[in-house]
């Protein structure tokens, strides 16, 4: 279950209770449903905003790889001949 999903369970329980948002309790809950819904829309970017991160660098990495067998030509025994002797 996502945090969002489970904003959305406590919101139904508050209301299948009946809990009145005049009083100064109902008032309290209501807004600290209303706080939990902006952290879960948060997590949820957040998460969204790591996965397509990790997406570039696994691209990124996949590319050096490429180019580090081009520059170390990982298939050619004899030495570097950009060393000195």
């Amino acid at each position: 279950m996502t945090v969002t999903e489970r904003v959305a369970y406590l919101r139904g329980l508050t209301e299948g209770l009946g809990i009145d948002d005049s009083s100064k309790e109902g008032r309290v809950i209501k807004e600290m449903l209303e706080v939990l819904d902006d952290i879960a829309l948060t997590v949820t970017d957040l998460e969204d905003n790591m996965a397509e991160l990790s997406e570039q660098v696994d691209a990124i990495d996949e590319d050096l790889e490429g180019l580090e067998e081009i520059v170390y030509d990982e298939d050619d025994d004899d030495e570097c001949d950009c060393c000195c002797d």
